[in-house]
């Protein structure tokens, strides 16, 4: 155990199993990663990416998101991953505290190309799979999130070699290889690091889904790893067993949201929060004295009152307040480097205080919830909390929204109808009988 569950799960899931709740859950996952994946090309970090793919060598038989460039599969994996996460606008769930969508559909996306004969069906069995065992081996791996803290490139790894492994039908030993391997090669993925220094490594995302990506192939090959995965209990605190006794029965991707605001997912209920508070109140920006944010403890880290980078500023909840207040919104253009500069939100994010509280604190993670009072120099308080915000899995986007933030994403990229095409063929995903016919609108 794990293995025990997983390796028959993954041999024996299906499309025809899956039911049309899982099915439009995987479409509209891939529609999310399709919007954050061209956001990207506004963050510095993609640029290099791009520059940095060639030493990735191989073929060039794979598609970059966005662009006309073939490049390698593993070059493909590593630049649509990273497009996919640069903005922090991707999808998530709370349990193992990351990025699925990010890690799991870009080695799969590749692998779809690679072949001659993948169909859209298998296209969604494959995220499918992917998301179920990576989510519970994320759920494992930060059940002791206070100690030991792995991003998303960590623990979603497992997610992208079981979707890699299904779109390739691996079986026996080499799936189980495909897999363990893993366990040795995958980053750490130390989040907490990039977040308090806003860095570009974030949460080891490329390289995680990169190295899936090596593992399965050197499984291919006859490569061997370890005979389990997860074998470090010591360092987990949860019961492994119990985690994975669900598997093909209760899906996990049920319980993943989408982003509504390109930023941590620790900032959405403070922006939620003022966001309310500016459309029923319309408080002067002019006469604010003073902003309280009550929230958990891990959230009052993201205190950077003043980011220097788009990735600096996506985990600034001063900076991402300010931000909406002043806009209105938070979109990806409010976090490019060009608005970072803007002493009119500089000088809104000095007047928030940030202060953990416990009730706060025992929502967290299950809930990531803010409290918000707006005091006035003239003494007037608003205040607001929210504890779940659009696109939570209580309360999830719809097609429209998600769409919408399509459009959003990409429109200063491809033009109206050729969006409109690319909606057409995911909605309708199920009915392609070869994955080039939406690789091939990516470009």
């Amino acid at each position: 155990m794990p293995l025990s569950k997983v390796l028959p799960y993954i041999e024996n899931e299906n499309y025809e199993r899956l039911s049309p709740e899982i099915i439009t859950k995987a479409k509209k996952s891939l529609l999310d990663f399709l919007a954050s994946a061209y956001s990207g090309y506004q963050c510095k970090s993609s640029d290099i990416a791009f520059q940095s793919a060639d030493w990735l060598g191989g073929k060039e038989h794979c598609s970059i998101i966005g662009t006309e460039k073939t490049v390698s599969p593993f070059a493909a994996t590593f630049i649509n991953a990273t497009l996919a996460s640069c903005m922090d606008i991707d999808d998530g769930h709370r349990e193992p505290v990351g990025h699925p969508g990010c890690m799991i559909i870009p080695p799969v996306l590749a692998a779809g190309e690679l072949s001659k004969n993948s169909t859209g069906k298998d296209f969604i069995t494959a995220i499918v799979t992917g998301y179920e065992v990576g989510i519970r081996c994320g759920i494992v791996m930060n059940s002791n999130h206070g100690q030991l803290f792995y991003g998303s490139g960590g623990w979603a790894l497992f997610g992208s070699a079981s979707g890699l492994a299904k779109m390739k039908s691996l079986t026996g030993i080499t799936l189980e290889n495909a897999l363990t391997i893993g366990e040795v090669y995958g980053p750490t993925a130390q989040c907490g690091k990039s977040i308090a220094a806003g860095s570009m490594t974030k949460e080891s995302v490329g390289w995680g889904a990169v190295t899936a990506f090596m593992g399965v192939s050197l499984a291919e090959h006859g490569f061997t790893g370890p005979d389990n995965i997860l074998i470090d209990k010591h360092l987990y605190n949860c019961d492994i067993e119990k985690t994975f006794e669900t598997l093909g029965e209760k899906y996990e991707i049920r319980n993943t949201y989408f982003k509504q605001y390109p930023a941590c997912k620790w900032a959405h209920s403070p922006i939620t929060a003022v966001l309310q508070i500016m459309e029923e109140s319309n408080p002067d920006l002019k006469e604010i004295d003073e902003i309280i944010i009550e929230t958990f403890q891990k959230a009052t880290t993201l205190n950077h009152v003043k980011p220097e980078t788009t990735e600096a500023a996506q985990y600034s909840i001063p900076f991402l307040v300010a931000t909406a207040l002043y806009y209105g919104a938070v979109e990806p253009s409010h976090i490019s480097e060009k608005h970072l500069k803007n002493d009119s939100i500089y000088n809104l994010a000095k007047k928030i205080r940030m202060i953990p509280v416990e009730d706060m604190e025992k929502e967290f993670p299950s809930k990531r919830p803010a409290r918000v009072k707006i005091k006035m120099k003239n003494k007037s308080v608003f205040i607001k909390e929210v504890k779940l915000i659009k696109g939570d899995p209580e309360n999830p986007l719809s097609w429209d929204d998600l769409i919408n933030k399509f459009h959003l994403c990409s429109k200063n990229f491809i033009d109206y109808a050729h969006r409109e095409e690319i909606v057409k063929k995911i909605i309708n995903l199920e009915r392609i009988t070869n994955l080039k016919e939406l690789t091939s609108l990516l470009k």
